[in-house]
């Protein structure tokens, strides 16, 4: 299959140390966060960029891409070597402004209604051995099936085209994120994949102490990723509505990989937070930062649904 349109997806461990991540933000324009993948093309008339609060990005106002109708994105796989070559996964979040003209609407079945004008999370993913594709709406699975005809593989020279289709009349909208993996999806990575975009209202957020729920570093480097704004802004209001509290940031990591890069990793991924806490008002003479590697471990080591829980900062108030 030479192209994919993510449009007609309805009939389509994070061990990490091997795996990559595309990840297309925005607030660069179209340029890939970590600037290791080239930028997304577009297909048809070129829309604009324009200031939004985007909820699960946090209360500050970020660029998001306004696609007009029967346009679109396009990543190209073919200028990245051997990144998509088997199982891989696609991931959006986005919303559109007309369901009847949306390609992959039936997808979203009785909630394309409801949904219409809001941001929608979509994950398709589809494992090259067994054929089978996942497909994930705010972070729940919604369908899962074999792809026997292979009408979803994916090779190194496939052109991924995101919310346009040539021939078709297609809806306008506005995304704020796109993610490409190199690796298949199942419900447990999911778990840890998208607990930013599963509904979370019912969470205590009074209180940030303990293990700080969603934070997304950038893999093996502390490099924060929005997603983890919302989290980070619940630690800045409890520092501001309790002054005199002084805090410790430790830092953990999984057993994977070598320990003194892992002790490091803990140590900056912890920095990285301080550093926001600081730029945001917050003085450096309340926060200490450390960091404990592979350690202090909270769960098994043995599989990835366990082990994710021992890659964490912990918030600690000190007495």
């Amino acid at each position: 299959m030479k192209s994919v349109s993510v449009l007609f997806l309805f009939f389509i461990s994070l061990h990490l140390s091997a795996q990559k991540q595309a990840l297309y933000y925005f607030d660069k324009e179209f340029k890939e966060f970590t600037g290791k993948f080239p930028p997304l093309n577009v297909m048809g008339t070129k829309g604009k960029f324009e200031e939004e609060v985007v909820e699960k990005f946090g209360k500050t106002k970020r660029l998001v891409y306004r696609f007009p109708l029967n346009s679109g994105l396009v990543f190209d796989n073919t200028k990245i070597e051997n990144f998509i070559t088997g199982s891989y996964g696609i991931e959006m979040y986005f919303k559109y402004d007309d369901g009847s003209m949306l390609l992959y609407n039936q997808i979203l079945g009785d909630d394309l209604a409801n949904k219409q004008g809001k941001y929608v999370h979509l994950v398709t993913t589809r494992n090259q051995q067994t054929k089978k594709v996942n497909i994930f709406i705010d972070g729940k699975i919604r369908f899962d099936f074999v792809d026997s005809d292979n009408q979803m593989e994916m090779d190194k020279n496939a052109q991924v085209t995101f919310f346009a289709d040539s021939g078709r009349t297609t809806t306008s909208g506005t995304v704020a994120m796109i993610k490409l993996y190199d690796f298949f999806i199942d419900a447990p990575t999911a778990q840890n994949l998208f607990k930013a975009f599963t509904d979370n209202s019912n969470e205590n957020s009074s209180s940030p102490l303990g293990v700080l729920k969603n934070l997304y570093f950038v893999q093996s480097l502390p490099i924060l990723l929005p997603e983890s704004t919302p989290e980070l802004e619940k630690v800045y209001d409890f520092l501001t509505q309790n002054p005199a509290i002084k805090i410790e940031l430790q830092g953990h990591t999984d057993n994977q990989g070598d320990f003194d890069l892992n002790l490091k990793l803990s140590k900056d991924r912890a920095e990285t937070i301080k550093k926001y806490l600081v730029e945001k008002g917050i003085s450096p003479n309340r926060i200490k930062t450390k960091g404990f590697g592979s350690t202090l471990p909270i769960a098994s080591n043995a599989n990835e649904l366990t082990r994710s829980k021992n890659r964490r900062v912990e918030l600690v108030v000190e007495k």
